[in-house]
């Protein structure tokens, strides 16, 4: 298999065989490696309709997974900023999460699949990461009034200047 994805490499994937390498390359990557979401925005795809209807759950379950990984690193990053008072760079975290979550939409660009299914997947990684996105600045509200801390009000103010989408 390693011989498949080093060939798969480089290449914007086409086949079946090529998107389950690129696929699989996003969900075992870090998100701060965008080559292969960069593949996958100039891919292509030869198939039937059934293969393309399993390439599109392959996909959401790749969004789902990338978007997890990249979730769980940016609550790890932020409770262990907490945790010791060190607050300076969160705002980066978030900033790393917005460019994450921007990565995950990578199917946006491809045109071989249907609009609707676009359209559905967008709206839903949208409306989820929002609403984390809103669950995470209330939580640090909330810090904030429970332990007056100034450096907690830096990062609301920062990081409620930093537009999701």
């Amino acid at each position: 298999m390693s011989v498949a994805v080093e060939k798969a490499t480089g290449n914007a994937p086409t086949t079946y065989q090529e998107w389950l390498i690129c696929l699989e390359r996003m969900k075992r990557g870090t998100a701060a490696d965008g080559e292969a979401f960069e593949e996958a925005k100039r891919g292509a795809f030869v198939g039937s309709e059934l293969t393309k209807n399993a390439l599109q759950r392959q996909m959401v379950e790749t969004v789902n997974a990338v978007l997890n990984k990249s979730v769980k690193r940016f609550a790890r990053g932020l409770n262990e900023s907490i945790a010791f008072g060190e607050l300076a760079g969160t705002s980066l975290l978030f900033k790393r999460l917005k460019a994450d979550i921007h990565k995950s939409l990578f199917f946006t660009e491809l045109t071989f699949l249907p609009e609707e299914f676009r359209g559905e997947l967008e709206r839903s990684v949208k409306e989820q990461m929002n609403g984390f996105w809103e669950e995470t600045v209330a939580f640090l509200r909330n810090q904030r009034l429970d332990f007056s801390n100034e450096d907690l009000e830096d990062l609301l103010f920062a990081v409620k200047r930093i537009r999701l989408f």
